[in-house]
């Protein structure tokens, strides 16, 4: 029997952890919730900074409450001795002159105690106002709340994935395209920095260079460009890109030997054409 009752003990007392452990989840209002949504989270927190703040408010006030008794009894000695000095001085003042002395002191201290304990009233006060407006601030109303998770959502789907270097090269050349050089010289460099395409990358570092007119930095780029690679579908351009650039540098020696080879080199070429009117 007792084997029994004690199968039916476990029984029960399984069904009711199953019970708290299934629809426990979610519950905002326990004091170690699980199993919460992002928004449900963010009330919990909400609620357990202002139930900090709300004992924080409730040790002020019981401060303030002491401090107004001390008032009151300060009050009540003021008042108890201002009577006092009524009285002697309707009797006989050369009698009473030392106690009169004594309770003019009195009341100086009594001042002086309450003016201090007006001053920490006030300070409790301020506070109590500064606690209750930040419990206002914290407060996460369900519109706030909203516009929050939907500002979150809005961030994970603006989350870009990585880019390829090859995509980052497809990407500067259509900014060089556009003649957006600037933007287009930054991904080119970092290109050129992990060696990627070097020879690619360093034709492009040179053609913008060429294009903003800094001729001597686009013949180190050439330069750099044909070192890697100079077979590419871009050599004629490069080949009368280096020999203008020499020819603005005034370096017409060198500017002859370019456009000897962009002559010998691609003969039937757009470029060559182009090179044939500085010979001339």
């Amino acid at each position: 029997m007792i084997k029994y009752i004690f199968i039916i003990t476990f029984f029960i007392s399984s069904l009711y952890c199953v019970e708290r452990s299934a629809f426990g989840a979610g519950d905002i209002n326990s004091d170690n919730p699980y199993g919460l949504s992002e928004s449900e989270k963010i009330i919990f927190a909400n609620k357990k900074k202002i139930s900090l703040q709300e004992k924080k408010i409730l040790r002020l006030q019981e401060q303030l409450e002491g401090i107004r008794s001390v008032v009151d009894s300060v009050s009540s000695k003021l008042g108890k001795t201002t009577q006092r000095i009524n009285i002697l001085d309707k009797e006989d003042s050369s009698v009473n002159a030392n106690e009169f002395s004594e309770i003019k002191n009195d009341i100086s201290e009594l001042k002086r105690v309450q003016s201090e304990n007006y001053e920490k009233i006030n300070s409790v006060l301020r506070k109590l106002s500064e606690m209750i407006d930040e419990i206002d601030n914290s407060y996460v109303t369900e519109q706030e709340l909203s516009k929050v998770m939907e500002k979150k959502h809005t961030t994970n789907r603006s989350i870009k994935p990585k880019l390829t270097n090859s995509q980052k090269l497809k990407d500067s050349v259509a900014l060089y395209r556009k003649k957006h050089y600037t933007k287009a010289f930054a991904i080119f460099t970092q290109l050129a920095n992990d060696n990627y395409k070097p020879a690619t990358s360093n034709y492009y570092l040179g053609e913008i260079s060429y294009y903003k007119k800094r001729y001597s930095d686009a013949i180190v780029y050439y330069k750099k460009s044909v070192g890697y690679y100079d077979r590419a579908s871009y050599m004629p351009t490069l080949l009368l890109h280096t020999g203008i650039a020499f020819d603005k540098l005034d370096d017409i020696e060198n500017r002859e030997k370019f456009f000897g080879v962009l002559n010998s080199s691609y003969p039937q070429s757009e470029e060559a054409k182009i090179a044939e009117k500085y010979l001339n």
